[in-house]
């Protein structure tokens, strides 16, 4: 399984869920990396601006 396929399981999954709006990205991300075993916390973010 893709990581594109995990984005959109994670997006169904999250969806249900009740938080508020502006935390559904952080959400869906670690949730998407999480189902990949992989650490949220190991992913670089990187600063476009």
């Amino acid at each position: 399984m893709n990581f594109q396929q995990l984005l959109l399981d994670a997006t169904e999954a999250v969806m249900t869920w009740e938080i508020p709006e502006e935390d559904y990205a952080e959400a869906i991300k670690n949730q998407a990396c999480l189902m990949a075993g992989i650490d949220p916390d190991e992913l670089y973010c990187f600063d476009f601006d």
